[in-house]
């Protein structure tokens, strides 16, 4: 089985190149008492969703966009986006709608031009190869957006595991754990 050593070896090459201030941002986003509005679509949209759970299990008001009782958004509250690609019709709608309302808005995506077009207060770029597969993204072996999901998935792990957790212990997420299953 040699392809999960490869994979495994790009996903190192590819988090060493993630800026340590955009991570160090979101680390300390992330330690805040804010309600946060997760939102991205297809495999970043289930990155995004692993993301909310586990905040959630740190204490976090979470919310998935999309989903029925999700509440409305204000001003102290976070827009928390996943995408590869930084946009798609209803990504720029709903950005577009969070800064009109005054919320934050947060990003993780290979195109980091995206983060100023959208005033993202926080961002973080992650240089993946994406379906699109532009001039600036690394080679892989993997399909279509796969690489950046994965970094996406690993970053904000990590990112959890630095932040709120930090400051919080197992015993206590899993207190907030579902005891439903």
């Amino acid at each position: 089985m040699q392809t999960p050593s490869i994979i495994l070896q790009e996903l190192n090459e590819l988090i060493k190149r993630v800026d340590k201030t955009q991570y160090d941002d979101l680390v300390k986003l992330l330690k805040q008492d804010r309600r946060f509005f997760f939102f991205g679509e297809g495999r970043s949209g289930l990155m995004a969703k692993a993301a909310a759970m586990r905040l959630m299990h740190c204490g976090r008001t979470v919310h998935v966009i999309g989903e029925t009782a999700t509440p409305s958004m204000g001003k102290e509250d976070i827009l928390f986006v996943v995408s590869g690609s930084g946009s798609s019709i209803q990504l720029d709608g709903l950005c577009k709608t969070a800064h009109q309302l005054g919320a934050e808005i947060a990003m993780i995506t290979a195109n980091a031009a995206k983060l100023q077009e959208h005033h993202c207060r926080y961002g973080l770029a992650i240089p993946a190869a994406t379906k699109k597969r532009r001039e600036w993204e690394l080679t892989t072996i993997q399909p279509l957006g796969n690489q950046f999901d994965q970094a996406a998935h690993i970053v904000l792990d990590a990112a959890i595991i630095d932040g709120p957790y930090s400051e919080d212990s197992l015993d206590n997420l899993t207190k907030r754990h579902t005891n439903l299953e």
